[in-house]
């Protein structure tokens, strides 16, 4: 049990450090980029391809999409928050699970705003260079799909618990 409590709190340790560091990293790396007129900065290698101002919404929709992803990620760790980790059936967790992939699948879709931006600018060939945030689009919406399925499959087998404890 001492084990399980460990393992919780240096979960929870780098949960925090992550929030804490997107919440300040992203607004200096924005900083940055504006005063030293270097969009390095935001992973934008290509300044030709985009004028100033849809290079501030992309980062814009990049730190959204983001802030969005780590709710969904403050909800898995809602689930260790629960007394009994054992306790898999319980109605708490069943809703975490499906409201941290829905919030997966927001964090995709606020992602896929910056795809439209480079079809409507016309660098959609800049996509090319982008195959990390595709593949977090990619592994966002999987994940997404997998725990809200996985809510589904637990409320169902909650159901076939309940009927089993009533025939015993």
């Amino acid at each position: 049990m001492k084990e399980i409590l460990e393992l919780k709190k240096s979960i929870k340790y780098l949960y925090t450090i992550f929030f804490v560091g997107i919440i300040v990293v992203y607004p200096i790396k924005a900083l940055f980029a504006f005063m030293e007129d270097d969009l390095s900065y935001l992973s934008i290698s290509n300044i030709e391809m985009y004028s100033s101002y849809w290079i501030w919404i992309i980062f814009l929709i990049k730190f959204i999409a983001i802030l969005i992803f780590i709710i969904g990620v403050s909800y898995l760790i809602k689930t260790l928050k629960i007394k009994q980790i054992n306790e898999i059936f319980n109605d708490e967790k069943i809703k975490l699970f499906h409201k941290s992939g829905k919030f997966f699948h927001y964090s995709a879709f606020v992602g896929t705003f910056k795809i439209w931006i480079d079809v409507i600018n016309g660098t959609f060939s800049g996509l090319k260079l982008n195959n990390d945030f595709l593949f977090m689009l990619y592994f966002l919406m999987i994940i997404g799909f997998f725990l809200i399925i996985f809510s589904k499959i637990l409320e169902k087998a909650k159901e076939i618990q309940q009927e089993n404890d009533l025939t015993i």
